[in-house]
Order: structure tokens, then sequence, then C-alpha cells
């Protein structure tokens, strides 16, 4: 997840608190505390200091080498700076030294233990951004053990729910694909469980109830649960205003729930707010978003101007979603200036490992490569304006765009696109017979390009039947997308389509 490297710095808070030292040692837990503030305000540099200090005065203690270590695995989390993947895993290894000197001490010492899963569990994240699975799963599971072993040793450590919440949730979402690494380390993982022990630190913790509300808002948000997600995301919000991070992924989760003003205004906050501490941190990430947000205005020139703006901001290229590629280059072909776009099209097949929406990725690296072939059609910007209208919430203006594609001689894959443009609008608009009557047509079709558009449009026949109460039709729509494989989003759809069958299975 893109926003783990967020999860981190705001974990390093809880840790410290939780644990304060004797009075005989204020200087040093004041120092910590000074550091860690600093890294809530983004300002790596003076909280290196601060951690360094805090090494000087007490070298056996590991909070000056655990949140020193922090700054390293946020710096590689963010940009995978393979300098800090290297400084982060010097300095977890002085940690581990630390804990374990203190533990053959004294064994029962629940400080050491509550560090030593910490630093464990952050290097199987470490681990798992660098692609060594089996590594972070280890790791990971190691770290959990050590929680639960410090817990045992202080039953009412709420704040150590935050801990078991994450891992029990992650641990359940691994793809079906990499299940077997569930069966290494025994231990399957909790998704329900995760959200629960999440929400306890985020109500009963003492000092992780901010950092608690923020994973839980995370998942909840995954789960489609986004009234109650909101809720703890304003909190966090509320509590840290100038958080760019925090701005810029409200920013991003407004964009998802088509709510652009409060989006792009969400994303400038954070831009001057960056201009003001002149600091960068997440600055490309509210570029990006401002480009979206453009884009789907049709405001294309402004596309361009922040979509520029996030690939020059961005220091590991490797990150740059395909969409970012695409949308660029379809912003410049849109305003006549064909060879630019061309550029933007070419580097998509460049830029395939890089992240791109999950299972849309495809899609855009796909329609890069036609585009290079063929040029935007007037059929294909017409289509383009009515997808736009659609994430508007202005469906009327949807419906007559695809509408007036459809009188264009489309090709099969730009008739399937209006089609199901349109069965979604007439669904959004709770015009269910005839969403029922475009998705018929769209299914019956076979577009050569474009196929992920039949599993999804009996997705939407599905939906559209249940509405009206045809049980049986409903189920038998949603039945036919297993007929389907090797599609855009496959896992995604299947696991809707899930639900909407248990939904089904409920009413009768």
């Amino acid at each position: 997840m893109r926003n783990i490297f967020t999860i981190v710095l705001i974990v390093c808070c809880c840790l410290s608190h939780a644990y304060a030292q004797p009075s005989g040692e204020a200087n040093v837990h004041n120092l910590t505390l000074q550091g860690i503030d600093r890294l809530y305000n983004l300002e790596m540099e003076q909280a290196e200091r601060s951690f360094d200090e805090v090494i000087r005065l007490a070298p056996n203690d590991p909070r000056g080498y655990f949140f020193k270590a922090m700054i390293y695995f946020w710096t590689f989390t963010l940009n995978k700076n393979k300098q800090a993947y290297e400084q982060f895993f010097e300095l977890s290894d002085k940690v581990i030294e630390l804990c374990e000197n203190e533990l053959d001490k004294d064994e029962k010492n629940a400080l050491a233990t509550f560090y030593l899963g910490g630093i464990y569990g952050y290097r199987g994240i470490a681990y798992q951004r660098d692609g060594s699975l089996l590594k972070a799963a280890w790791n990971g599971r190691k770290g959990y053990s050590y929680l639960k072993d410090a817990t045992t040793l202080k039953p009412d450590l709420y704040d150590a729910q935050m801990g078991f919440g994450l891992f029990s949730y992650l641990v359940g979402k691994v793809p079906k694909s990499y299940r077997w690494l569930l069966n290494i380390i025994g231990f399957s993982g909790d998704i329900e469980g995760g959200l629960v022990a999440l929400r306890q630190a985020a109500e009963q913790g003492t000092y992780t109830r901010s950092e608690a509300s923020f994973y839980l808002a995370e998942f909840l948000y995954f789960e489609d649960r986004r009234e109650e997600a909101y809720i703890y995301i304003n909190r966090v919000m509320e509590k840290h205003p100038e958080n760019t991070l925090f701005l810029s992924q409200y920013a991003q989760w407004e964009y998802r729930q088509e709510k652009l003003e409060t989006a792009m205004a969400a994303a400038q906050k954070a831009i001057a707010i960056n201009n003001k501490k002149n600091i960068k941190i997440g600055d490309e990430f509210a570029h990006s978003i401002l480009a979206n947000c453009y884009f789907v205005k049709n405001e294309y020139k402004n596309a361009i101007e922040h979509g520029e703006l996030y690939m020059q901001k961005v220091e590991n290229k490797e990150l740059i979603p395909v969409s970012i590629y695409y949308r660029l280059g379809v912003s410049y072909e849109i305003l006549g200036d064909r060879t630019k776009a061309v550029t933007y099209y070419r580097q998509i097949r460049a830029s395939q490992s890089g992240t791109g929406g999950g299972g849309w990725q495809q899609q855009y690296i796909r329609r890069g490569q036609q585009r290079l072939q063929q040029p935007l059609t007037e059929v294909d910007i017409v289509l383009i304006k009515a997808e736009n209208a659609a994430s508007l919430n202005d469906f009327k203006s949807a419906v007559k765009l695809y509408k007036e594609a459809l009188g264009k001689r489309p090709d099969t894959d730009q008739l399937a696109t209006a089609l199901y443009g349109m069965a979604q609008a007439y669904h959004s608009q709770e015009r269910y017979k005839e969403a029922i009557e475009t998705a018929l047509e769209l299914v019956a079709l076979q577009p050569p390009r474009e196929m992920w558009l039949v599993p999804h449009g009996y997705y939407v026949l599905g939906r559209a039947y249940a509405q009206l109460g045809q049980v049986n039709d409903a189920r038998a729509a949603f039945e036919m997308i297993g007929s389907y494989k090797n599609y855009d989003s496959q896992s995604r759809l299947e696991s809707r389509v899930e639900q909407e069958l248990q939904k089904l299975a409920a009413v009768n």
C-alpha cells in the first residue's frame, strides 16, 4: 500500500510515548519526544539530530536507534532509496542487539520485548517492499510473536493492539497466489479480527489513538466501509492539520469518491504547507491528485501542468503509475500535440513494472500501446469526455455523450465501452430497466481488446436485476462472470460478486 510510509511515521510516536523512562532519564525521554514531534512535522533532518543526541546520551537504550531507523525506513518506503534501505537494516540490527542484551538480563522486560517486536515488524515491511516475500513473512511473524509476549507481560497494553491489528489484517489480505507463505509461517490472518484490534487501540489506547485511527481508516476504506473510515481520518486530520501526507491521502479518497472540489482543496492545501515549510514530502502525490482532477474536469492544460510537476518531483520514476503517462498523452493529444503525446505513450511500455492502480494497470498499458498505433479518433474523445462526466456524477451528460459516440460509427471496442458506460449511468440513476436493456446489448458483444467489459457488464446486469427483485435472473448474471478469465480487475470483481451472491442468499 502506498500509505504504509505514512503509517510508519505515526507508529513511531506511540512507541516512545507508551514507554516513557523514569524521571532520571527525563532528558533522553524529552529529546525522543522532540524528535518524534519533528517527525510529525515532517522535519526529517531535525528529527535525526534529536535521535542522534538520544544515542549520544543513552547509547545502550534502543529508543534512539529505533526512531532513527524509522527515518531511513520511511525514506526507503517512499522512494525505494537503496542507501536508505541499507541504513535502516544497519540501525535495526543495533536495535535487536540492544534489546536482546536487555532480555539476557531480564527475560520479562516488556519494554525490550516491545521494541524487538516493533523492529522485526518493520523489517518485514521493508523486505516486502523490496520483493523478498519469504523474509518479509518470517520477520513479520516474529514481530507479532514478540508483541504477543509483551502484552502477556503487560496485559493492559492496549496500544499493542495496533500491531496485532496491522499484522492480522494485512496477512488476511494476502492474495490466493501467495497463500503458500501463510502455510510456512503458520498464520492465516484475520481481516475482521484485525479491524477489531485496531478499533480497540483507537478507542482505548493511551498513546495510539490517533495512530490506530489512521490504520483503521485506511483499512475500512479498502473494505468499502467508508462512512466509518471518514470518521477516523477526520479525527487524525483535526489533530494534525498540517501533516501533508494525511491531507494528500484525504484528497485521494475524495477524488475516488468523485468529490473533486474537496479533493483539490486538500491537495492544494498540502502543497501550500510544503511550500511554507520548504519541504517536499508528499508534494508529488498532491500534484498527481490535481492532475487527475483536472483531467476528469476536461481541463487538459491544467492536467498537463500538474502532471508534469508530479513527474519532475518523483525521485524514483519506477513509482510513477502508468495512468499518469496515459493521461498526459491523452491530454496533449486532445490539445493537438500528437508528437508530445507519443513520447508519453512510449514511456508506458518502458514503465510497466511501475504501479498502475491494481487490475487496471493492464488496461492503461494496452490503451497506451493502441494509441501509439492509432491516434485518438473523434469517437475516442467523446468517450473520454463521457467517462469524465460520469466520474463527476453528471449522468445525464454522460448518457448524452455516450449516445453521441454511438452515432459516430464506433468499432466493437468503442461500442462496448459506450454501452458499459451507459448501463452504469442508468444504474446510478436508478433506471434499472434501461440498465438491463443496455447491459444485455453489451454482454452479447465480443470486443477484441476490451474483453473485460463483458464480465463487468454482467455485474451491472446482476445488480440491476437484484434491485428489481428478480433474484434468479440476478444470480444467473453473477454466475456467468465465473466463465471469464484473465481480464482487468478480475479478483476485485470476483470479490464483489461473492458479496452480491451472499446478499441474494440472505434474501431467500
